[in-house]
């Protein structure tokens, strides 16, 4: 007997996203991964590094280039998840939740879904 497919729970669509958006932790100043696709309540990014689920980050994404008057979009987030990358074992897929950000940089994160993502 097969199991049942697994629906999406998700409200907003997550948008691959086809521009590096390094993602740093702004406590320790280190760039912990890079945007793999985003939504308006979240993202996955790849990582070098195994993230601890159900921790709280203060997060800054560089954005390469101005969007919006914008450098650098922050928030704040909590991982949800961690695990290896299937295709490419040295590296780790998290996912996080945003739990915290400002209007402006709400934008931001919508504009760069719109104009990057696929």
């Amino acid at each position: 007997m097969s199991k049942p497919i697994a629906t999406e729970r998700r409200r907003y669509m997550r948008r691959n996203v086809s521009y590096y958006l390094p993602v740093m932790d702004k406590n320790t100043q280190q760039v912990i991964g890079h945007v793999v696709d985003i939504s308006p309540i979240g993202l996955m990014m790849d990582s070098k590094i195994s993230i601890p689920t159900n921790v709280r980050y203060d997060l800054s994404m560089d954005l390469m280039e101005e969007i919006a008057g914008q450098a650098t979009v922050e928030f704040i987030g909590i991982s949800k998840w961690c695990r290896p990358d299937p295709i490419q074992p040295f590296l780790y897929n998290v996912g996080f939740f945003i739990v915290d950000i400002t209007p402006g940089n709400l934008e931001v994160v919508n504009i760069i879904a719109e104009k990057y993502g696929r």
